[in-house]
């Protein structure tokens, strides 16, 4: 078996690579979705027996290792792939990435990291995360990531490889950053992609580099559980379904790595498009700040001329709007997700390290910090000098925002909490990943009523909505498809209905008497929310094409707003009488908008950008 070794990375010069002569095995698992105890891991047991008696060079795992991402399942998987005789390299799939309990930490720990790198004689073989990150959307490479990739393909040690890529998503519509991850590879005459997320064998065109798609371990392509295998032969690639205990028979792909032939017959994805910028000329974009990390937090606007956010580098930042200058920054392990926010002179958000945090809004000084245990990814909400927040998966906080003391905590949770909350007169208002809505008293953390849907199914719950409250009732979409009413005092379902496509985007109109939502299919609605039946007001055709982004919905008296996951803004009347405008700064999921004094547009990109966007309708 040949042997297998890491590479060291500096920034040096890369050449084409030289035709490989190499032949490899190379068995390739993918979206085995495996749970501790189910059909899925005694599957997969079935599977990993049969490649180590097949005994290919290495195995690599493309990701959506697990359903949920949950510390149960990927320790259950980890145990089964450990029974390999052979190396393996795995990386994480939207699965790990999306509903993650640790915020993708356990991952790491059991691997070591989320991507990979190694050689052979001939080959480089490199591996990365495509996300998404903790919410639904498109896949996303992070700027590190990117920057860490450069770095690989820059080493010289490497120029002479035949350069292979691992991915989870493959590099095309789907994943929103594809373009730059496409021609940062072709730069370095990348030969072959393997990919998953489709569940079924297939090749594929990433805009001239071939892709290869590998089956799911139970996939509606084949009769039977199994794996892809791939051969290596003499600067070909050829493709098989493997079955435990059955012959591989003939390749279902074959292809040189070598020849533009191969794929050119196939179709390529539509680069994104930006000519709507130029339908709507009264759209400005006055303020832009390039992060050189991706951003998975809101903008916080501390007043007009401070803004606070978070990166995927655990940076947290306070900038002077009027020149962009970095005020005062500082960092904590691992990814930021909890968009701060401010009582004006301290600044409170979440870290995956389990901590809430209050930072000195004028100089970035810790000023308290209150250890939870378990990841916090919840944004909360400020009133009267007190903070309400999700503390990670187990507890629900009321925290004085002076000094960090905990007035009251509420432990009766058992899931992620990672929406924002809503707050009433005397309650608050928010759902969890554990399937649940609840209800507590604001002065005393006591649980006031629960919800859920019925439904046994935990990826259905309203774990990243943020409910809106109005007319007594509690409003609120989640991925089950379901609008629901609830009463606010007793809990009771008022109304449901599945008549629109809403997911997990939704708001409220300054009044209280709109209910909006932002559909999985063009449209933007409101709904009434006096009435004891769930009664459209109006709906419209906004254009924005298929779309699950989790963004709330905002408002002004004149205009309603929504933003999509491939960077799109668009606001329509308040009335739904017609479309304002659009906009479309970048390509990547919006992770929140806020509006400031003016009524501009204050909006964060998962792309690590920052903008303020004047409008028509803003002074």
């Amino acid at each position: 078996m040949r042997v297998l070794f890491f590479v060291f990375v500096s920034v040096v010069a890369f050449s084409a690579c030289k035709p490989a002569s190499e032949s490899l095995s190379i068995a390739h698992l993918t979206d085995i979705h495996v749970s501790p105890g189910s059909e899925a891991e005694a599957n997969l047991i079935e599977v990993i027996d049969d490649i180590n008696a097949a005994k290919p060079d290495f195995v690599v795992v493309t990701g959506d290792l697990t359903n949920t991402g949950s510390n149960a399942e990927l320790m259950a998987v980890k145990k089964v792939l450990d029974r390999l005789n052979v190396p393996y390299y795995a990386i994480p799939g939207n699965h790990e990435t999306n509903w993650s309990e640790s915020a993708g930490l356990k991952f790491n720990e059991l691997w070591g990291n989320d991507r990979f790198i190694f050689t052979t004689d001939d080959f480089l073989f490199v591996g990365f995360n495509t996300g998404p990150y903790m919410k639904m959307g498109d896949g996303h490479v992070k700027q590190e990531d990117l920057k860490w990739l450069k770095r690989v393909l820059n080493n010289l040690e490497n120029k002479d490889k035949t350069l292979v890529i691992m991915a989870h998503y493959p590099l095309a519509e789907g994943l929103d950053n594809w373009t730059h991850v496409v021609g940062l590879l072709k730069e370095h005459d990348c030969r072959l992609t393997l990919c998953g997320h489709g569940h079924r064998i297939k090749l594929l065109n990433f805009d001239g580099i071939p892709g290869v798609m590998g089956r799911s371990l139970s996939s509606p392509q084949f009769d039977a559980p199994g794996y892809t295998l791939l051969e290596l032969r003499n600067d070909s690639a050829l493709i098989f379904n493997k079955q435990p205990s059955e012959d591989i028979g003939d390749p279902i792909i074959s292809l040189s790595l070598f020849s533009p032939d191969t794929i050119k017959t196939l179709p390529i994805s539509s680069r994104p498009n930006y000519s709507v910028n130029s339908q709507y000329p009264g759209v400005e974009v006055v303020f832009e700040l390039r992060d050189t990390a991706s951003i998975f937090t809101g903008p916080c606007l501390v007043h007009d001329s401070l803004l606070v956010y978070g990166n995927s580098l655990g940076y947290v930042k306070g900038v002077r709007t009027s020149d962009k200058s970095i005020l005062w920054e500082r960092r904590y392990e691992g990814a930021l997700f909890s968009t701060p926010v401010t009582n004006k002179k301290v600044v409170a958000f979440g870290n995956v390290r389990g901590e809430i945090i209050g930072l000195d809004a004028k100089n970035g000084r810790e000023v308290w910090k209150v250890n939870v245990g378990t990841p916090v990814l919840a944004e909360g909400i400020v009133e009267d000098n007190a903070l309400y927040i999700g503390g990670g998966q187990t507890a629900f906080y009321k925290i004085d925002m002076s000094d960090g003391s905990v007035i009251w905590r509420y432990d009766g949770i058992d899931g992620l909490v990672q929406g924002k909350p809503v707050l009433a007169d005397k309650e608050v208002v928010f759902g969890a990943w554990d399937r649940h809505l609840y209800c507590l008293d604001k002065d005393t953390g006591a649980v006031q009523w629960t919800w859920n849907n019925g439904n046994s199914v935990q990826l259905f719950s309203p774990g990243n909505v943020k409910p809106v409250i109005s007319q007594g009732k509690v409003f609120i979409v989640a991925p089950d498809r379901f609008m629901t009413a609830i009463e606010l005092k007793t809990g009771k379902e008022v109304w449901r209905t599945q008549k629109h496509q809403v997911r997990e985007s939704m708001g409220i109109s300054p009044d209280g008497m709109q209910v909006y939502a932002k559909l999985m299919n063009d449209s933007i609605i409101a709904i009434s929310s006096r009435t004891f039946f769930p009664k459209t007001l109006w709906a419209i055709d906004a254009g924005i094409e298929y779309d699950h982004n989790p963004c709330p919905v905002v408002s002004k008296d004149a205009w309603v707003a929504a933003a999509t996951k491939n960077g799109l803004i668009t606001a329509v009347s308040a009335n739904g009488n017609k479309v304002l405008w659009k906009h479309k700064p970048g390509n990547s999921s919006i992770n929140k908008i806020v509006t400031d004094s003016q009524g501009h547009l204050w909006v964060s990109l998962m792309e690590g950008r920052l903008l303020k966007i004047k409008h028509p309708m803003s002074k």
